[in-house]
């Protein structure tokens, strides 16, 4: 088990891991169900607390090797070159000797590098529909196979849009959030030191103040634009600055899922927010400002890369899915289905339990 063991954290005056938590999470969840399949499972994450079964990443002493200084900058520039040196490639490798190595949300680096060395590799990534009866993960990987296995297990569309149905009909009962006119826009703020928000041919980070032009049209041809900004943006970001001086434009704080299942609003514009992608399910225009950070859909592995990250079931949280990896028997399944229990896993909603509240 393993995740983006590149990335730090500032913590004070010291940097540590920004994903030591996600790889406990995921060795907690599917780590346990593939001990139960008959796997043998250890964790490699920059992680130096953990001791059994853990190989820990000494990446202070990867970016010194690097030249790099171990803080946001030093990361940005680690991803946008092409290759890390033989001796470093050589020693994760070394950490990683094993049949398969399940992920959360690995970095390009680190696959390109297992799958080079003939490593089944899944990789687990939080899918941007969060609104269903549990978050949902998708699930993508460098093995035909295994993609096989994912595609049985895929959330359909369908669901998606029944669920998006369901909110909507919720919300005709509710008073609205604000008093909106039609042909309304909505804009979405983002995070402005995301991992999606970096772009790796320049080493900026984007924001919404790129695209201060667009925005500017937006407000011409909407009846009236409304802002959300990301509660973790700072107030003096370029994107909070740039939308200030916007005087058209309205900020809200409302509810995310409130504002998109209000018919007044036809089109949601952000940079590549997950909401973007949710939108479309509540029949709004969505406008991309930046490309995404994932690519979905059911598109299988081809020349030693990975197929499309398929948004799957609970499946992959038990025994049997697992057991089918390795070619096993099917195993029992433990954990029945019920609502929310990964979003209680990870601590987050997204805002979700506002609207989903039996009297909202």
């Amino acid at each position: 088990m393993t995740g983006d063991i590149f990335r730090p954290f500032r913590l004070g005056q010291r940097w540590e891991s920004a994903t030591w938590k996600n790889v406990r999470w995921l060795d907690g969840i599917a780590g346990t169900a593939a001990r139960l399949a008959g796997w043998d499972v250890a964790t490699v994450s920059w992680d130096p607390a953990l001791r059994r079964s853990h190989g820990n990443v000494d990446m202070p002493a990867i970016y010194d090797a690097l030249g790099l200084p171990l803080d946001r900058a030093g990361w940005v520039e680690l991803l946008r070159r092409p290759m890390l040196p033989d001796a470093i490639e050589r020693e994760l490798l070394d950490l990683f000797d094993a049949d398969l190595v399940v992920g959360y949300e690995i970095p390009d680096h680190l696959l390109r590098i297992l799958s080079r060395a003939g490593i089944a590799v899944v990789d687990v990534i939080l899918h941007p529909v969060r609104f269903l009866d549990d978050v949902v993960f998708a699930l993508r990987t460098n093995r035909a196979d295994i993609h096989a296995l994912l595609a049985q297990h895929a959330v359909a569309r369908e669901a998606i849009a029944l669920q998006a149905g369901l909110i909507r009909s919720k919300a005709a009962w509710m008073r609205p959030p604000l008093p909106l006119r039609p042909g309304a826009a909505l804009v979405l703020g983002q995070v402005g030191d995301d991992r999606a928000a970096i772009d790796t041919a320049t080493g900026r980070n984007r924001s919404l103040a790129d695209h201060a032009g667009r925005l500017l049209e937006l407000c011409a041809d909407s009846s009236m634009v409304l802002f959300k900004p990301h509660p973790y943006d700072p107030a003096q970001s370029d994107t909070g600055i740039t939308l200030r001086r916007l005087q058209a434009v309205q900020w809200t704080n409302a509810n995310f899922y409130h504002l998109i299942a209000q018919p007044e609003i036809d089109v949601v514009c952000a940079l590549n927010s997950s909401g973007l992608v949710e939108a479309e399910y509540f029949g709004k225009a969505a406008l991309w400002l930046a490309p995404p950070l994932y690519r979905f859909g059911d598109t299988a592995p081809a020349d030693g890369g990975f197929g499309d990250a398929l948004p799957q079931d609970g499946a992959w949280c038990n025994p049997a899915f697992w057991s089918a990896v390795r070619g096993a028997g099917p195993a029992a399944v433990l954990a029945a289905v019920r609502p929310n229990r990964l979003r209680r896993a990870l601590n987050a909603d997204w805002g979700f339990s506002s609207i989903d509240k039996v009297v909202a």
